[in-house]
C-alpha cells in the first residue's frame, strides 16, 4: 500500500487534491482518511465549554489513535475511523470503514507534525499557500457547512488559527517531499505518485 500525506494550514485545499488524486487513480483501490476525524472526544463537556476548545491546537488531536489505525492500515486491515461532527464538537456514534487499498490518501493540517506518523507516508506533499486566500475559503466554508457566522470564522481565525499555524503548521513543511503553492501543477503531482505506483505494483 501507497500511503500519501497531504498537509497544509486550513483552506490551503488539501482536501480538493485529495479528490483530485483519487479520480485520477480510480483505476486502484483508493481509500481516504482525514485527520479531523480524530479529533478528542469532548461528548463529556456541555456544548458551551466545547465551543471553547482551540481545535486548531495539535493538543486536540488524538494522535495515538490515528497513528494506531495509520499502522493498522498499512500492516494490511481494515479499520473503523471515527466521523466527527464539526457542529456539536463531538464524535458521532456511527464509524466510517476504511478497507485495505493500493493507495491511501491521508490529509490534515497536522499530518506532518510527529515523527512515527511521518514515517509511514510513502510521499509527503504540503500546500503553501497565502494566508488571505486560506482565510476566504474558510469563512466561505464555515458560513455553508458548519452554520458560523462571517464574524465568528474571522474572530477564530485571527485568536486561534493564525498563531497555531505560524507554531505548528508551518514548521512542518520542512518534512514534506513535496511543496506547492496555489497555482501548481498536478500533471507533476500525478508523475510522482505514478512514480510510486509503478515502484510498488
Amino acid at each position: 500500500m501507497i500511503v500519501i500525506g497531504i498537509c497544509g494550514g486550513t483552506g490551503s485545499g488539501k482536501s480538493f487534491l485529495s479528490k483530485r488524486i483519487i479520480k485520477k487513480f480510480n483505476k486502484y483501490k483508493v481509500e481516504y482518511l482525514c485527520l479531523d476525524s480524530y479529533y478528542k472526544d469532548y461528548s463529556d463537556l456541555s456544548f458551551s465549554k466545547r465551543c471553547g476548545i482551540n481545535f486548531d491546537h495539535p493538543d486536540s488531536i488524538d494522535f495515538e489513535l490515528f497513528y494506531q489505525h495509520l499502522k493498522i492500515l498499512k500492516d494490511g486491515d481494515g479499520i473503523n475511523s471515527p466521523i466527527y461532527s464539526y457542529k456539536t464538537h463531538k464524535r458521532l456514534s456511527k464509524n466510517n470503514r476504511i478497507n485495505v487499498c493500493d493507495i491511501l490518501i491521508v490529509d490534515g493540517i497536522y499530518v506532518l507534525l510527529k515523527k512515527n506518523v511521518r514515517k509511514l507516508f510513502d510521499l509527503a506533499i504540503f500546500l503553501d499557500v497565502k494566508l488571505e486566500v486560506r482565510k476566504q475559503r474558510r469563512i466561505n466554508r464555515d458560513i455553508v457547512e458548519r452554520s458560523r457566522t462571517k464574524n465568528e470564522v474571522e474572530n477564530r481565525f485571527e485568536k486561534m488559527i493564525i498563531p497555531m499555524h505560524k507554531k505548528f503548521v508551518e514548521t512542518t513543511k520542512k518534512y514534506a517531499d513535496l511543496i506547492i503553492k496555489k497555482n501548481y501543477s498536478f500533471k507533476s503531482i500525478a508523475s510522482r505518485v505514478e512514480v510510486l505506483i509503478n515502484e510498488v505494483y
